[in-house]
């Protein structure tokens, strides 16, 4: 940097929109160019135009991290604004803090996996590495957004407040307790993000909230509270359901189904859906369909238990036997209502047609086997596989535990190392295959598969998928003993 009077500054400083223009100022020189002005910051100018640089670039540079704008303060007034107040939970060891760095830099996927294992042992983010934590929050709190709270300590909630980027934490952290008269007078994404937030704390209190929400004038706000509804337990909304849905679908004489379609201007119903009633008395058969496929979907599973069969597993039966849209919408409704019990009764059926090369989707097996603990999946898995006495090949072994969407425990873990070990050439079901067991695979298994790796290295066509999945697996051994 220079101050040479050879070649003058420009008379007129730019303004500058963001941290670049200052670095190239700096590197060209204020003899050949001004010290730019970023727009938002206190203007600061001194004799010397190097000096006036680096002032502008230090304010740049706590804009970037603060909490709210720079802006001057009387000396004994710190911006008129409370100080953050005291933690009382621990800081994580040097090493997993510096973790955290790295993974806040690169970007990686894996930061989820630390705030878990920070949040089991009662530890805080360093107060540092706070902004750029609550930043990556900004863009995928829906991942990473409890997590975050659990270690984001009182700092967190502190600087939340003094940044609108970051209110998203805050929400995490009052839905529990707003009240209906203040979540009436929030715009709808904040009403939308609250009723996302309270879902883990619904209780039958609830209702009347979620009532007025499925009236939002907002679209989203109202099929939130549709989806939350059906999870209540023992709510009025349910009961008329209930109602409404053994009458129009009943097991007949002849043992098939026998199903009425929905009166398209039925306006209890129709408001209870939360959609519009006809009142012209028209509508298309596949208009009452898809109504009936929302009542079915919406009433409490209870309600088919004595009525179509015995239990869940009748009731799946005798869908499966008969009617493949009452079928998928039984399962639409475990999954919507969040019932353990009745994807145990849906699984053998709706993963064996997923796995035979049904939509995934449309049978929604990944979501029904994502309702239960992850033992659970697990054992489904290994049992579904074992069912063939062969070892499975990759493409075929990807199918399956693809949809075993948590921690793999040592025997499903085990199989898929065995079937990785056994593969020698490159192929997109093994490199697909790699990608899930990075995060999902033990990671005490990272030397299993570098040897397996290593076998390769004579000239063969050994995946490098292998490569990086080992080192994903070591970087993983590394920072579950920073916890340790």
């Amino acid at each position: 940097m220079t101050t040479s009077s050879e070649t003058p500054p420009d008379p007129a400083p730019p303004t500058a929109d963001s941290w670049s223009d200052v670095v190239s100022a700096a590197l060209v020189g204020t003899a050949r160019r001004s010290a730019p002005s970023p727009a938002g910051l206190p203007h600061v100018e001194r004799d010397d135009p190097a000096h006036t640089l680096l002032d502008r670039a230090a304010l740049s540079a706590v804009r970037a991290r603060a909490g709210r704008p720079a802006d001057r303060a009387a000396p004994q007034d710190p911006g008129a604004f409370d100080p953050a107040p005291p933690e009382t939970a621990p800081l994580p060891d040097p090493r997993a803090a510096r973790r955290l760095a790295d993974l806040l830099a690169s970007g990686s996927g894996l930061l989820a996996e630390w705030l878990e294992l920070a949040a089991q042992r009662g530890l805080r983010v360093p107060p540092e590495l706070l902004p750029d934590l609550l930043d990556r929050g900004a863009r995928d709190h829906n991942r990473i957004g409890r997590p975050l709270l659990a270690v984001a300590g009182r700092r967190g909630l502190w600087l939340a407040g003094l940044d609108a980027r970051w209110a998203y934490v805050l929400r995490l952290d009052e839905a529990p307790r707003i009240g209906a008269e203040e979540w009436r007078a929030r715009p709808a994404q904040e009403r939308h993000a609250l009723l996302e937030a309270r879902e883990p704390h619904l209780t039958a209190d609830d209702e009347p909230l979620l009532q007025e929400a499925m009236a939002d004038r907002s679209s989203r706000v109202r099929g939130l509270a549709l989806a939350l509804a059906a999870r209540l337990p023992d709510s009025e909304r349910g009961r008329l359901l209930a109602d409404y849905a053994r009458g129009h679908v009943r097991r007949g004489s002849d043992g098939t189904p026998e199903i009425r379609r929905p009166d398209l201007a039925d306006a209890v119903l129709a408001r209870a859906l939360g959609v519009e009633p006809r009142t012209d008395r028209g509508g298309t058969r596949r208009e009452a369909l898809e109504r009936l496929w929302i009542l079915v979907s919406h009433a409490p599973l209870a309600v088919w238990c004595g009525h179509l069969g015995e239990g869940p597993e009748d009731v799946v039966a005798f869908a499966a036997g008969n009617d493949d849209e009452l079928l998928e919408a039984l399962a639409n409704a475990a999954v919507l209502q969040r019932d353990r019990s009745w994807a145990r009764a849906l699984l053998p059926v709706v993963l064996n047609r997923l796995t035979g090369g049904y939509d995934v989707r449309a049978s929604r097996g990944s979501a029904l086997l994502g309702l239960l603990p992850p033992d659970d999946q697990c054992a489904w898995a290994l049992e579904f596989l074992r069912s063939d006495r062969r070892m499975p090949e990759a493409a075929a072994l990807l199918s399956v535990v693809e949809q075993v969407a948590c921690p793999w425990n040592a025997e499903l873990a085990a199989l898929v190392a065995d079937t990785l070990d056994g593969v020698d050439r490159a192929g997109s079901a093994v490199t697909r295959l790699c990608e899930v067991a990075g995060s999902r695979m033990p990671p005490s298994l990272h030397e299993r598969i570098a040897g397996s790796a290593r076998r390769g290295a004579a000239g063969d066509d050994r995946p490098d998928s292998l490569i990086r999945l080992a080192d994903t697996l070591r970087y993983r051994s590394a920072m579950h003993k920073e916890f340790s």
